[in-house]
């Protein structure tokens, strides 16, 4: 997540004390408690390469209370820790309140794995990864990190071919049980949730958006549909660059309510016409989600496990929520590399796994069309697509790579790549930074190639 300094052109320095501290306590207690890290390791890794703001914070671990406090300058805040649902920043409620929201929740279904993936977890992956292969060359392409600092800082990378784990590495520090962060590759897992509940027929992709802050007449807001928002075209006013007091660095960690937050904004653009990527959008979407499922927390969490992360074998998926209980569908998704991959295998599969039919196979041709008012066809139903460079082009923005290649995609360069044409779904979780490019055509390419031989 990448911040900009305290410095305004006129010199002045905004208060952004309550921003940093939220988004270090946050990140903290994820990483403790969901990833298994210390928090030296997530505090130098993570939090302090995002951002000048976050280099000066202290920190408090209570590992009986499961909590992290954040300071900034004399201004704390304090991130919560909940089995099984993550972490939340204490914002508006208080720590009991908060603990007392995972009532009602079923006890995560603990999975066992014997035999080959992605029904099981077999010890070493049916590896074509051997030294001195084609593949093995090109995953050490991909961890070789000569920037300052590893600034590419690729963690994990996970390759199936034909149904079948090829291939997988980590950096030291991680292995096949860590939890990794999605960031936005969280809403392509958010929108499986909304299709699920068109396939039962309880969402409907053209009716207008159950919102209830919209539904007074009159209000443009009410004309709003669900496709708008999965298509990001909703025409919301919602600023999206992660700097201070964007409207995405205040809802991820200073509100408590995030949906309600994205709610509240008025429109710019008429509905289905001009394409805005939003992070707020993905968040209403999942309140909607929620309130179809029964309007709690703990069936919510209870719907996600059942109807999608149990049958696809998602056993290591946390799906953290905000204090109102609402999934932050945006960035919020922790699962190991194996467990993201099973996600593209899901749709590599046009909606089954492990012998179920998890989705329709019309949802998983609907998140791989573009979005009408994408300019460059690069986007789908809160899916990233392959597009083309300019308007009326035809040279690609991965050219060496499938042009019918999709992928949930999220900062810091996480990568599910699902490649139909070929068979084969490719994870790449890090913690990219200062700028840094992942040649994602490239490595991806050289995969390919050597996936062929």
């Amino acid at each position: 997540m990448s911040m900009a300094d305290d410095e305004v052109a006129q010199g002045a320095k905004p208060d952004n004390r309550k921003m940093a501290a939220g988004f270090a306590a946050k990140l903290a207690c994820s990483g403790v408690f969901v990833s298994g890290r210390t928090l030296e390791d997530v505090v130098r890794d993570d939090i302090q390469r995002a951002s000048p703001l976050t280099r000066d914070i202290e920190y408090a671990l209570d590992v009986d209370r499961q909590t992290v406090t954040a300071t900034k300058r004399g201004v704390s805040v304090t991130a919560l820790h909940r089995p099984g649902v993550g972490a939340v920043l204490v914002v508006d409620a208080d720590l009991e309140t908060l603990r007392r929201q995972t009532g009602g929740m079923s006890p995560a279904r603990t999975l066992t794995r014997p035999g080959r993936w992605p029904e099981g977890e077999e010890a070493e992956p049916a590896t074509r990864d051997v030294p001195g292969s084609a593949l093995s060359g090109a995953l050490d392409a991909i961890f070789a990190d000569e920037t300052p600092d590893r600034e590419m800082d690729t963690r994990a990378l996970v390759v199936v071919h034909g149904g079948l784990l090829v291939a997988e590495r980590y950096a030291p520090g991680y292995g096949p049980a860590t939890r990794l962060l999605g960031w936005s590759a969280s809403k392509s897992v958010l929108a499986t949730l909304v299709g699920i509940l068109v396939d039962e027929g309880r969402l409907r992709l053209d009716a207008p958006a159950p919102v209830s802050e919209w539904r007074t007449p009159g209000d443009p807001r009410g004309a709003i549909t669900l496709r708008h928002l999965l298509h990001m075209s909703s025409g919301l006013a919602f600023s999206e660059p992660y700097v201070p007091g964007a409207d995405s660095t205040v809802m991820l960690f200073e509100r408590g309510d995030m949906a309600g937050f994205a709610a509240a904004s008025p429109l710019a653009h008429p509905p289905g016409e001009v394409w805005d990527y939003s992070s707020g959008t993905t968040n209403l979407l999942s309140r909607i989600v929620m309130e179809a499922v029964g309007g709690s927390m703990a069936a919510y969490q209870n719907y996600a496990r059942e109807r999608l992360f149990e049958p696809a074998g998602m056993a290591s998926a946390v799906f953290e929520p905000d204090e109102r209980g609402v999934i932050v569908g945006s960035s919020y998704l922790y699962a190991t590399a194996r467990d993201w991959a099973r996600f593209g295998q899901l749709y590599m599969n046009g909606g089954e796994l492990n012998g179920r039919r998890i989705l329709s196979k019309a949802w998983v041709d609907f998140v791989q069309r573009p979005a009408p008012a994408a300019p460059l066809r690069e986007y789908a139903a809160h899916f990233r697509l392959n597009p083309l460079q300019e308007p009326g082009g035809t040279e690609r923005e991965y050219p060496n790579l499938p042009h019918d290649m999709y992928l949930a995609r999220g900062h810091n360069r996480q990568i599910v790549a699902i490649m139909p044409t070929q068979r084969t779904v490719i994870v790449r979780l890090g913690w990219t930074v200062n700028d840094r490019v992942f040649e994602l055509d490239r490595h991806f390419s050289a995969i390919l190639a050597a996936l062929r031989l």
